[in-house]
């Protein structure tokens, strides 16, 4: 008995090509096939071949043929190609069906099988070291770089690790390319038929005669001889059941109409068989036909889901899409017996696929995390901000801060009174910095009182908005319409200078926003998002929002994170989308109408918002 070693090198599988190298063990030998299917649903198609081949693996020469037949006659002549290798009792047989088998012997390689649309079958003895390469029609391309690696005395497992990332290439058609390196690794039995030949390498270039053994009609056969034993198992039962008069046998009424009551009964159970055969064949049918029907469709759905990490758009695309063919299917067959429940089902499955992709969430009422109302009584949230693992909300009105530790809840408090008024604040650090009758800057610690770290000035006096990002603080002012950039320094922060060189295209009062990720992020009370580096405008827009932006919005970005997060108020809810726009989840929830300001702790994967003195808690995984 043979011992082979097989190394398979197959392309990448799509929904359109699929190979596969198998290996079957057989009573006396072993069955290598290679099988290439091309076309919609190849997968399924192949592996539904494999399954069969396993269940009856070919024993000898005409089993293969047979088998090679079979391929041939029931699918289309561009769905497949075959090469196999079959050793059994010290032989070795090669097949091919629109494929090519090399061998490499000794120090040469050369071509036994060429590809053909016909069956060619080769019969022989192999020797020790003997190394089979099966390829099917796209492998070739690959016959000039196994030749050469061959003859540069490479081993197999070395051919087979270079050859590798060329047949996983998705240039060409490189991708659908499949090959199998056989090696024979132990020495065959020395005593075979005489009527095989040694397959020699001198006679590689001799034509190749077809294995021209004829066909033999092998399913008529077998259906006839299974009817005539069926045949004559029912002329046998009927005939028992026949009661013979003769000068011997008496008969009488009774016995007589235990027979007709024994040939009713005969009668009634055969029709209740046949009636039973024939529905189980109609059922069979109605199965097959359902599967055909959502297999393509299924798989569509399988890679829909495994596109949704890289192409999250495409992949709500196309499950939309099966979601619209099975809604079509359901509705003209989800009522037919025994089979609509298939298609119901499969719809229900496929709309919780979409469900699960799409992103949006709607949440009746959000968590509450902290009520602020237990640190500060009568408190109002104008602004909030996180600052390392610490959130800081601002009381603007009553000129008053709460910081809360998001892991422990402690508090502490701190007061503002001495500042006339808060016009807008950000913190960073352990510290919050205020934009009032100039610059603020109030330590995050106890006792800590506020400190001007630069005085009212014509770049500060009108701000409305106030950022921070590294060592800089940023004051857009709407008055002089620009942003002012400020250094800190040990003293306080230098002299500020105008951060924006291409204007915004909108009037800065209708800024409602400005996040800092070391670009600056501007959201408007018209739902619009505008990206600015180094000053100047960058191109953004968002894709993939079914319901876009229009009314005021409200950034948060972060220079550690890839994602921009956006507060629409009056949508009621929170959307994440990639920094190139493309939408990744929403968060939808009435919780979220009263809200006046919010912020993002992605290291703990989670959002605050905060209404009134309520602080509730957004889960942000996607």
């Amino acid at each position: 008995m043979w011992s082979l070693r097989v190394t398979p090198i197959v392309g990448l599988p799509t929904y359109v090509d699929w190979s596969q190298a198998a290996t079957f063990p057989l009573d006396s030998g072993k069955f290598v096939i290679l099988l290439s299917v091309r076309g919609q649903s190849a997968a399924v198609l192949g592996q539904s071949l494999l399954n069969e081949i396993e269940t009856a693996p070919p024993q000898n020469v005409q089993e293969l043929h047979e088998l090679l037949t079979d391929l041939l006659e029931n699918h289309p002549a561009d769905k497949f190609s075959v090469a196999c290798l079959l050793t059994t009792e010290g032989k070795v047989t090669l097949g091919a069906l629109r494929a090519s088998i090399l061998l490499h012997r000794d120090a040469t390689t050369g071509k036994v099988l060429p590809a053909s649309d016909e069956i060619s079958l080769r019969s022989g003895k192999s020797k020790p070291d003997d190394v089979y390469i099966l390829l099917n029609e796209q492998g070739e391309q690959f016959i000039p770089a196994i030749e050469q690696h061959f003859s540069n005395n490479l081993v197999p497992d070395v051919v087979a690790t270079m050859l590798v990332p060329a047949v996983q290439s998705t240039i060409s058609d490189s991708g659908a390319a499949a090959i199998a390196l056989v090696e024979v690794t132990e020495e065959t039995p020395a005593i075979v038929e005489a009527a095989d030949e040694v397959i020699e390498l001198a006679s590689i270039s001799k034509p190749i005669v077809q294995y021209t053994q004829p066909k033999f009609p092998k399913f008529s056969t077998r259906l006839m001889a299974k009817g005539r034993r069926v045949g004559v198992k029912v002329w046998l039962l009927l005939r028992s059941f026949k009661f013979r008069r003769n000068a011997v046998y008496v008969q009488t009424a009774l016995q007589d109409q235990w027979r007709k009551r024994a040939l009713v009964l005969v009668g009634t159970v055969l029709f209740f068989v046949a009636i039973s055969i024939g529905s189980w064949w109609w059922y069979t049918a109605k199965q097959r036909t359902v599967q055909t029907e959502l297999a393509p469709l299924e798989e569509r759905l399988f890679f829909a889901q495994n596109l949704v990490n890289s192409d999250p758009i495409a992949a709500r695309q196309a499950v939309t899409q099966v979601v619209t063919e099975l809604e079509l299917l359901s509705s003209t067959k989800g009522k037919q017996r025994f089979v609509g429940t298939k298609y119901t089902t499969a719809l229900a499955q496929a709309q919780e696929v979409l469900v699960a992709i799409s992103g949006k969430i709607a949440v009746e009422a959000l968590p509450v995390f902290y009520d602020l109302r237990l640190a500060q009584s009568e408190m109002v949230t104008s602004a909030s901000h996180i600052s390392g693992t610490k959130a800081v909300f601002v009381d603007a009105e009553k000129r008053q801060v709460v910081t809360l530790d998001l892991s422990s809840k402690k508090v502490q408090l701190f007061s503002l009174s001495e500042l006339a008024q808060l016009q807008a604040t950000t913190a960073a650090n352990n510290t919050l910095y205020v934009l009032s009758d100039g610059l603020w800057a109030l330590e995050l610690t106890d006792d800590a009182t506020p400190k001007e770290i630069k005085p009212i000035g014509d770049s500060n006096k009108a701000g409305a908005l106030l950022g921070s990002f590294g060592p800089y603080l940023y004051v857009l002012n709407p008055e002089k319409r620009n942003v002012f950039r400020y250094t800190q320094t040990a003293d306080g922060v230098s002299d500020p200078i105008g951060w924006i060189i291409d204007p915004l295209q909108v009037s800065y009062d209708t800024i409602t926003s400005m996040s800092i990720d070391g670009d600056i992020w501007f959201g408007t009370d018209a739902g619009e998002i505008f990206r600015y580096a180094s000053g100047r405008k960058q191109a953004f827009t968002s894709t993939g929002l079914e319901e876009p932006f229009s009314s005021a919005v409200f950034l948060s970005a972060s220079a550690d994170s890839d994602n921009l997060f956006v507060l629409e108020v009056g949508k009621q809810r929170l959307v994440i989308l990639s920094k190139e726009g493309t939408f990744l989840r929403e968060v939808k929830s009435p919780s979220i109408a009263t809200v006046t300001s919010f912020f993002v702790d992605e290291a703990s994967g989670f959002a605050y918002v905060t209404s009134g003195s309520t602080v509730y808690q957004i889960a942000l995984a996607i």
